[in-house]
């Protein structure tokens, strides 16, 4: 099934439309693909609010790359850089840790009605993780340290430790898988959330 040919003409016409200066085709571009695009996100994501964030994201990427050049339909085109948008979205999500520090590094007695015991049991977690992050590398001990247990911010850190902010959340982002092994090694059991 080839689609509907008259929307693929027009979608064509009002791309070309834009790429000479008229800002409102763009809008009206937007409006023929919006929701077939999205559900065809969705199909792979299972997540509206991420479906629409991919959906944004390709057009963007028409408008900023200005690459159709014609050797398919531009519904093709749009549909294969939303499928593109869309399997790295789920490569990220299937790399992604779920390791909670939050939940680790909560100070004992801070959630209102705790009881002796359960302040025990968290320091002595919060201890056992601070014995796991001593087997890091220095920076990603570095780097967890501060923001999990200093609680300063990306922005701080990265001024503390002389890097940029995205080198901070790849750290991070490092610091976190290294961690997960360590506690895994170290018998360290938790609810991933």
């Amino acid at each position: 099934m080839n689609g509907n040919p008259s929307s693929d003409k027009l979608g064509e016409e009002l791309y070309l439309r834009f790429a000479e200066g008229d800002e409102s085709a763009f809008a009206e571009l937007v409006g023929l693909y919006r929701e077939s695009l999205t559900m065809y996100i969705y199909s792979f994501v299972k997540d509206m609010y991420e479906a629409e964030d991919l959906m944004i994201d390709t057009f963007a990427c028409l408008a900023e790359e200005l690459g159709f050049e014609g050797r398919s339909s531009l519904k093709t085109y749009l549909f294969a850089i939303a499928r593109h948008l869309a399997m790295r979205c789920l490569k990220k999500r299937r790399n992604r840790v779920h390791v909670s520090i939050e939940e680790l590094v909560c100070e004992p007695g801070a959630s209102g009605g705790s009881s002796p015991e359960t302040d025990y049991l968290r320091g002595e977690r919060r201890e056992r993780l601070r014995n796991c992050m001593q087997k890091l590398k220095p920076e990603y001990s570095e780097v967890l340290n501060l923001l999990y247990f200093e609680n300063m911010s990306y922005a701080g850190a990265a001024k503390t430790m002389k890097k940029t902010k995205k080198q901070i959340d790849n750290l991070t982002y490092n610091a976190k898988i290294s961690l997960k092994a360590v506690m895994e090694s170290e018998g360290f059991t938790y609810e991933e959330q």
